[in-house]
Parts: structure tokens; C-alpha cells; sequence
């Protein structure tokens, strides 16, 4: 890793937690703050960056989980999103590359 890479994975990390700090004190009323998770807040923020778009969700969780080294539950994730998607790829051809969904 390159500093400038170590550099920019920090930052990066700072904003992340910024943004979950962010929301729980305005997103949350207070007894529901001191128990939510960050996990379940940092959901919140990606489907309001998303706008919803389950594909884009679907997607990040993928990659999350091959990034993690869940290559097997990623591949099952997948596997999972195409039987209740069949008009769809796989997860790691991303919405972006084939915006129609489909890469066949």
C-alpha cells in the first residue's frame, strides 16, 4: 500500500465514521440512538445514497463480502439475488456496466 493510498483509506475511514456520527444524532430519537448499530446506520446512509436502488445495494454488499474475503458468501449472495432477480446477472456485473441488467 502506497502512502498515498494509506493516506486516502484514513481519510476515508474518518468520513465514513463522521457520516455514522452524523446521522445517529439526527436521525435518531435519543433512546434509539444509544442502541442502534453502526452497521444499521451506515445501511440508512447507503440506501439514501442510493435512492433506494436495491440492485446498487445488492451490488455493495457483494462486494463487501468478496472484499472481506467471503468469496463463498458472496458467490451464494449472488447466486441468491439472480433466482429472486431472473431477469438479471450476477452482482459483480455492476448496474453501471450494464445498465439494462443484463450482460448475456
Amino acid at each position: 500500500m502506497t502512502p498515498d493510498e494509506k493516506l486516502a483509506d484514513q481519510i476515508v475511514s474518518m468520513l465514513v465514521r463522521t457520516a455514522i456520527d452524523l446521522k445517529r444524532e439526527t436521525s435518531f430519537v435519543p433512546e434509539a440512538a444509544e442502541i442502534a448499530s453502526e452497521s444499521e446506520i451506515l445501511g440508512q446512509i447507503l440506501v439514501q445514497y442510493f435512492k433506494m436502488s436495491g440492485r446498487k445495494i445488492a451490488e455493495t454488499a457483494y462486494a463487501a463480502l468478496d472484499e472481506a474475503g467471503l468469496a463463498v458468501e458472496a458467490l451464494a449472495f449472488s447466486e441468491l439475488w439472480r433466482k429472486m432477480n431472473p431477469d438479471q446477472n450476477d452482482l459483480w456485473a455492476t448496474e453501471e456496466d450494464y445498465p439494462d441488467g443484463n450482460h448475456n
